[in-house]
């Protein structure tokens, strides 16, 4: 199985929810995409972890260590940019997720990066869809009908029914390498991992 975190806009908190969907998830290896801030790489280098880290810098590395996803469960960390070392990593997913918010900026982000997963489908000549996960939520928000609104009219994204909230313990576990590990932040992650491992291309 492959995981991809991907969102072609910067700034969307795509490590902080790699660093944290990892600890629910039995990933094998990751592959660190952005080959120019090596985000992932960098903040789990902070903690104790000996999960195996490749870096892609071709398209070939990410064809050839897609292979291995029969037998391993693979997570494939993107930049915040379109490229084509992220549309062959979208290309190669089995679930596609994109950590996002729902202002003005973001949805213009979002828009972008329907594009760039139309690319992707092209590539393999299926329609993939991306599932979009509202990210750093302010914990009282329960009204998200314009996302939704605008989530619809996007070909290639579906909204999560899951919200990861804004919470400190994100950046303070991160200073330790590391994933919160208890309260409502890490049961939200949990929930969203049992939705991903369950998640059918075919069906969305």
């Amino acid at each position: 199985m492959i995981y991809c975190i991907a969102n072609s806009k910067g700034g969307t908190g795509k490590t902080a929810f790699s660093v944290n969907l990892l600890h629910h998830l039995d990933i094998d290896f990751v592959i660190d995409v952005d080959v120019t801030h090596l985000g992932l790489t960098s903040v789990l280098s902070l903690g104790e972890s000996t999960l195996e880290i490749r870096h892609a810098k071709t398209k070939e590395d990410i064809l050839k260590w897609a292979e291995e996803a029969e037998e391993k469960n693979i997570l494939i960390d993107c930049g915040g940019f379109d490229s084509t070392l992220t549309q062959y990593a979208i290309s190669q997913a089995d679930v596609i997720v994109t950590p996002s918010n729902d202002d003005p900026t973001e949805q213009f982000g979002l828009a972008n990066f329907n594009e760039a997963m139309i690319a992707a489908s092209e590539l393999v000549g299926v329609k993939l869809k991306s599932i979009v996960v509202l990210n750093k939520v302010h914990p009282s928000r329960r009204d998200f009908s314009v996302m939704e609104s605008f989530i619809k009219q996007q070909s290639n994204l579906i909204l999560s029914s899951i919200v990861i909230p804004f919470s400190a313990s994100i950046p303070k576990a991160q200073f330790d390498g590391q994933a919160v590990q208890n309260g409502s932040v890490a049961a939200k992650f949990s929930l969203l991992a049992k939705q991903l491992k369950n998640t059918n291309m075919a069906s969305l």
